[in-house]
């Protein structure tokens, strides 16, 4: 096994952390130790089933690490290499705490702007129905000024269709002819004589004939 690179292993493993968290020291025991899931050698094949069976019965990783491995030398922090010191953890942990403290902040804004930009989409459909509503108000005016102002037909449109139906003098006699009613005669009329009272009296009095 060629030298290992334990930022890049910190990282990846890093990268499969929820919150980026940093990993524990058995966990970069583990993950330096091992090639393609196995372990390289069985003296650490051993040292890594402990620290396992350790943590199935409830020890926490650090506590099952401090046991098999015993305490750090001060200021050095094992399997995460020799650059890393107890302090450039710590403020690598601080630094790791403060990117997800933001970016949990940039995810609650963004579902906040997503809130807010739904929000506007009803309250313009809101404010589209106010419009139609007051459009349709507005109608309705004009309907009632309408109706107050123009009580019947148009008084012109009446009187022209009227005269459009008005029957003409020729068809107006014929109309009372047929009544029986006596057409009004000029003076100068060709006309044979109507019957006078007398005459007309004479002949319903002999039956309707006339008398010589």
């Amino acid at each position: 096994m060629g030298p290992v690179n334990f930022g890049r292993v910190r990282m990846a493993l890093r990268a499969t952390k929820e919150n980026n968290e940093e990993p524990s020291k058995a966990e970069m025991f583990i993950a330096t130790r091992t090639k393609n899931g196995k372990q390289v050698d069985p003296e650490t094949e051993v040292v890594i089933a402990e620290l396992q069976n350790r943590q199935n019965l409830g020890e926490t990783t650090d506590d099952s690490f401090k046991a098999v491995f015993g305490n750090e030398q001060p200021d050095r922090v094992r399997c995460y290499g020799r650059s890393v010191t107890r302090t450039s953890l710590k403020r690598d942990e601080e630094i790791i705490k403060i990117k997800q403290k933001h970016a949990d902040e940039i995810n609650s804004f963004k579902e906040e702007v997503k809130e807010l930009k739904e929000e506007l989409v009803e309250l313009r459909k809101l404010e589209g129905l106010k419009e139609e509503v007051q459009e349709l108000q507005q109608l309705r005016h004009l309907m009632k000024l309408l109706v107050k102002y123009n009580p019947g037909p148009n008084l012109e449109d009446a009187e022209g269709f009227i005269e459009s139906n008005q029957p003409s003098p020729g068809d107006s006699s014929s109309a009372r002819a047929t009544r029986g009613e006596n057409l009004p005669r000029s003076s100068g009329s060709t006309h044979g004589p109507t019957l006078g009272k007398e005459t007309y009296g004479d002949a319903i009095g002999n039956g309707g004939r006339k008398l010589s």
